[in-house]
């Protein structure tokens, strides 16, 4: 059965639709109030994709044994399942692509235990503290986006604060929801949010942003679901978002409606492989809000700004090649 709370946050994701979404039959079934579109919940997580049937027609398999991994797979679990799969008919068979490693999701910063990095670690910031405390402590309805394997949501959690865990995997939000008590969960599509405009107080998603085919959609969906003072918080190892540019993940929050009121490069994500094998990323960590001002500075005076610490000219400046980021 699906949590209410949940429910009520709900919308259908289908193109100009948006209608509410209710239970039925027993809360096997979400349908939109609207269209006749059903989604199927598995064991209280809803798959609430464009497209349910094609999703279950292809990610059959991967969804089914994350059914069995965390003890899921009833019978009628199994029956959902297969008649959404077969309604959609033959479809390429696809993997979730779980973007997490074993040794990162059993210790989300490095080990401490060895002397090479122990001094580091020392000075070095928890980088789910930097974006859990971006997220207003007033704010009681906290969406994930892309939660993974589970690396932020225990940071978000509070008392009188609903959590919503999202990703694309199934697997995903059955990881989180499981290790992390209190949350709620939900299969959806980052760039088409089943979520109902001004429904939450913050949009969270971390090293996500790069990842989607269209960034664009997801961001100006994220900015339509916040209430007012809401925050959109996002980081990201590539906020070029492949043009070169290290400030178009900021220019394209602006452009989806929101103001800038927090930019910090160097932001820390390190990722742990083993217990001497780790991946050091430096990404961007940029905080939307809806109603405020902003305090990013412009193109033009940042580009002033930089130019008369280095003593050149604008023009020249701009005229010169940038080497796309790796």
């Amino acid at each position: 059965m699906i949590d209410r709370r949940l429910l009520a946050l709900l919308t259908c994701p289908r193109t100009g639709c948006g209608g509410g979404l209710r239970a039925t039959r027993g809360g096997a079934l979400l349908a939109c109030r609207r269209c006749p579109a059903l989604y199927p919940v598995l064991d209280g997580i809803p798959i609430v994709v464009p497209a349910p049937e094609a999703y279950l027609a292809s990610y059959r398999d991967p969804v089914l044994a994350t059914l069995a991994e965390y003890g899921l797979a009833s019978p009628s679990a199994v029956a959902l399942v297969a008649a959404f799969a077969e309604a959609a008919g033959p479809a390429e068979p696809l993997a979730f692509g779980d973007d997490w490693t074993r040794d990162e999701t059993a210790r989300p910063t490095a080990a401490t235990d060895d002397e090479t990095i122990r001094g580091w670690l020392a000075t070095a910031a928890d980088p789910r503290a930097a974006l859990a405390a971006a997220v207003p402590p007033t704010a009681t309805r906290v969406l994930e986006v892309g939660c993974g394997g589970n690396l932020l949501a225990a940071a978000l959690v509070r008392r009188g604060r609903v959590v919503v865990v999202t990703d694309r995997s199934l697997r995903a939000v059955a990881r989180t929801r499981a290790s992390v008590p209190g949350t709620l969960g939900a299969v959806v599509e980052a760039e088409a949010l089943p979520f109902a405009p001004g429904g939450v107080d913050a949009v969270v998603a971390a090293n996500l942003v790069d990842l989607l085919d269209e960034p664009d959609d997801f961001l100006a969906g994220a900015a339509q679901l916040l209430g007012r003072d809401g925050r959109l918080v996002v980081s990201s190892p590539a906020p070029d978002l492949g043009t070169g540019d290290d400030d178009h993940l900021a220019a394209r929050i602006e452009a989806a409606g929101l103001a800038v009121i927090d930019h910090r490069r160097g932001h820390v994500w390190l990722r742990a492989h083993t217990a001497r094998h780790y991946q050091l990323y430096f990404a961007d960590l940029v905080v939307g809000a809806r109603g405020a001002a902003r305090v990013r500075p412009s193109r033009r005076d940042r580009d002033r700004g930089r130019d008369r610490d280095r003593g050149r000219s604008p023009a020249r400046a701009r005229g010169r090649a940038r080497p796309p980021s790796s």
